[in-house]
C-alpha cells in the first residue's frame, strides 16, 4: 500500500506525517537529522517500498525582509532572528533534499503552503483534527508535516 511522507524540515527535528491515499493520518512524529533515513526504511518496509515524499522546501520561497514589529523592543534583533532561523531552516531543507536522494529516495520538494486553513492548522490543533479526523496529540511541525502530505505538491 502506497504511503505518502510528508517533512516539514527543522534545525533539530523535522515534523514528519504518514498518510494513505485515502487521506488518513497514519502517524506524526518529530524526527532528527540522524534518524530521517532509517525512518525512510522503516515505513518503506511498511508499504511495501510504495512511499511518496513530499517535502516542504523553504528555498523555493523570497528571502525575508524587515517586518513591521509594533511591540518589539529592538525591531532589528527581531527580523534579524527570524532570517537567521529561515535560512537554518533553508539549510536543514538542502541538506535532507540531499541525504534522501543519496539513499534512493524520490521527495518532492513543495512550495510551503501560505493563508487559510493552513494558517489556522498551525496555531490550532483543535481545527486541524476536524479538518483531517486525526484525533491525537500533535504539535504545529507534525501538522505541517501533514498538510504538506496532505495538500502540497
Amino acid at each position: 500500500m502506497l504511503l505518502i511522507i510528508g517533512i516539514d524540515p527543522d534545525l533539530t527535528a523535522s515534523g514528519v506525517a504518514v498518510i494513505t491515499p485515502d487521506k488518513r493520518i497514519v502517524e506524526m512524529q518529530r524526527v532528527k537529522f540522524s534518524q530521517l533515513v532509517d525512518y525512510m526504511q522503516l515505513q518503506a518496509i511498511k508499504a511495501d517500498g510504495q512511499i511518496l515524499i513530499k517535502m516542504e522546501d523553504p528555498n523555493m520561497i523570497a528571502p525575508t525582509f524587515p517586518r513591521a514589529l509594533p511591540k518589539a523592543m529592538n525591531r532589528q534583533a527581531v527580523n534579524n532572528r527570524i532570517s537567521q532561523n529561515v535560512g537554518q531552516v533553508k539549510a536543514v531543507a538542502t541538506l535532507i533534499l540531499e541525504v534522501l536522494k543519496a539513499a534512493g529516495y524520490s521527495v518532492t520538494p513543495c512550495r510551503p503552503l501560505v493563508g487559510g486553513y493552513k494558517t489556522r492548522c498551525k496555531k490550532d490543533a483543535a481545527y486541524f483534527n476536524q479538518l483531517t479526523g486525526w484525533d491525537k496529540r500533535s504539535n504545529e511541525d507534525c501538522r505541517d508535516a501533514a498538510l504538506i502530505a496532505l495538500f502540497g505538491g
